[in-house]
C-alpha cells in the first residue's frame, strides 16, 4: 500500500508551484525582446541592443505580459553609445501590477552616469511588475533634457505547472487521506 505524508505532498506542491527561472533581458534582438514598450520607448543597437526613452517630453513604458518579479535593471544617462549629452539629472520610474496599483518607485540620479562603460544598477526586486513607467524626464519635478537608456534586465518568472501534475497530485492526496482512514 502507498503511504505519503501530507505534510511531504503539500512540500512537494509548494516548491513546484513557486519555482521560477531568471531571465536576463539584454534587448540585443530587436524582433524579441522579452517584453512590450509604450510612449515613445525605443531599442537600439548602437553600443549594444538596449532600450532608450526616446522623448523626454512623455512618459516611457516597459510591459510584460504577465506579471513578473523584477530583479533589477542598469541604466546610463545617454540614449546610445556616442550621443550628444543635454542636461542630466534625475528620472523617477514607478512598477505597476495589473491592477494599476503602484507597487515600488525611485528617483534615479543619473548624472554620474554619462559615460558609455559606466551604468547604474537600479534593485527593484519586486514581484507582480505588469509595467515599468519612466516618467519624462522634461517634465516637473525634473526640467532634464536627456534620454536615458535601460538595459540587462533581470527578472524572474514563473514555471508554469503542467496540468497532469495536479491531476497526479490530487490523485496521491486522495489516496493519502484514505489511507490515513484506515
Amino acid at each position: 500500500m502507498l503511504k505519503i505524508s501530507s505534510l511531504v505532498l503539500l512540500t512537494m506542491l509548494a516548491g513546484y508551484s513557486s519555482s521560477s527561472h531568471t531571465a536576463l533581458l539584454d534587448f540585443n534582438d530587436a524582433s524579441d525582446l522579452g517584453v512590450t514598450l509604450g510612449g515613445n520607448m525605443k531599442c537600439s543597437d548602437i553600443g549594444g541592443g538596449h532600450l532608450y526613452n526616446d522623448d523626454y517630453n512623455y512618459d516611457d513604458y516597459i510591459y510584460f505580459s504577465t506579471a513578473t518579479y523584477v530583479n533589477s535593471f542598469e541604466m546610463n544617462a545617454m540614449a546610445w553609445q556616442g550621443f550628444d549629452k543635454g542636461v542630466i539629472g534625475n528620472i523617477d520610474i514607478a512598477a505597476f501590477n495589473a491592477g494599476g496599483e503602484n507597487i515600488w518607485n525611485a528617483t534615479v540620479n543619473l548624472s554620474g552616469y554619462t559615460a558609455w562603460d559606466n551604468w547604474l544598477t537600479v534593485s527593484v526586486e519586486t514581484a507582480d511588475v505588469n509595467q515599468l513607467t519612466f516618467f519624462a524626464p522634461g517634465t516637473l519635478p525634473h526640467i532634464n533634457g536627456f534620454w536615458p537608456s535601460v538595459d540587462n534586465m533581470v527578472i524572474n518568472q514563473p514555471v508554469p505547472v503542467p496540468a497532469a501534475f495536479w491531476l497526479f497530485a490530487s490523485g496521491l492526496l486522495l489516496l493519502g487521506s484514505k489511507g490515513l482512514r484506515k
